[in-house]
């Protein structure tokens, strides 16, 4: 089997609490993966995490990683205003890549990195791999005639200012996961009574004709990721697994009966796994499984700079609104 020796840039909290313990966690089960080594701006937090987590050295530079011939893959966790750059410079050396989303701070950036990173890559929209998300998927796959869908992506007191680029793109794109690509969008944003926040409602058009809606509200009483979608005959919900919040999918269908009065919906739930590692049921894992596949093999990956060029789109759209 093809040994895969992972060179990481960053060192970030969001590295730290998921990319790191991921890459520890497989590293016990997968037989080949080595840690080569990780290059940080902070060298401190960077040896830091070699001695943690078993990386084997610590780059000084990025030119000092590159120059490392031992490496045949890279993973990156920078910040999206950093990571043009960075991939510029990896991609003198061309291997495959794990990037953190989202592709930069704009469609522009998004759609230069799918054109400089021609290797098998995977982008870190991790909604794509959660387990709960993709039992949802194969449920919409099977379920005919779907004509409406809507999305909420709602969370308490967020006021980042890039807040559908930086976060609530993930619901966007996990619905371009389950409906095919966004045409179009039509937002109305209104503020918000008590900060200086907007929220945003927005009618979706999918290339395939279907039409949903999309609620984002960063500053709310609820926090959740829902997905409703609706058939003549059925209706799924998914609950996305949040936090300490395992999720749940619900399936209401009607049984059929030729009698109207007689007819009844049958209603099914599935829980998510609150046992399970986070690192698993949020996808983390997931992610760079399929990432280490592509290594290996070369094969199509579900999430990569390519399928989130439109994405990138149509969050922008929907921010400037």
């Amino acid at each position: 089997m093809k040994e895969i020796r992972l060179a990481f840039v960053g060192s970030g909290n969001w590295a730290r609490k998921y990319h790191f313990p991921a890459l520890a966690w497989l590293r016990e089960r997968t037989p080949g993966l080595v840690l080569r080594g990780i290059h940080s701006l902070d060298a401190a937090t960077a040896q830091s995490v070699a001695d943690e987590y078993g990386f084997q050295r610590v780059y000084p530079t990025l030119d000092a990683l590159l120059a490392d011939e031992t490496v045949n893959a890279y993973a990156v966790a920078v910040s999206p205003a950093a990571l043009p750059e960075v991939m510029a410079r990896l991609m003198t050396r061309p291997l495959p890549v794990f990037s953190e989303k989202p592709p930069g701070i704009s469609a522009a950036d998004a759609a230069e990195l799918a054109r400089l990173v021609t290797v098998p890559n995977v982008v870190a929209f991790n909604r794509r791999f959660i387990p709960l998300n993709n039992r949802f998927k194969a449920l919409v796959d099977e379920t005919p005639d779907i004509y409406f869908v809507e999305a909420h992506f709602f969370r308490h007191n967020r006021q980042d200012t890039a807040f559908v680029v930086e976060t609530s793109i993930h619901w966007i794109n996990y619905a371009e996961y389950l409906f095919g690509p966004i045409a179009d969008v039509q937002t109305e944003i209104f503020p918000h009574p008590t900060n200086a926040t907007q929220v945003r409602v927005v009618r979706l058009r999918f290339a395939s004709g279907l039409r949903g809606l999309l609620k984002i509200f960063p500053c709310t009483g609820a926090q959740g990721e829902r997905m409703e979608v609706h058939s003549p005959n059925r209706a799924l919900f998914l609950d996305g697994p949040l936090w300490a919040d395992a999720g749940r999918i619900v399936i209401e269908e009607n049984d059929g009966h030729p009698i109207l009065h007689l007819q009844k919906i049958v209603r099914r739930e599935i829980a998510g796994n609150p046992d399970g590692p986070e690192i698993v049921e949020r996808g983390i894992v997931g992610e760079y499984e399929e990432f280490f596949a592509a290594v290996r093999t070369g094969a199509a990956t579900r999430s990569n700079f390519q399928n989130a060029v439109n994405t990138m789109r149509v969050a922008e759209m929907i921010e400037k609104g």
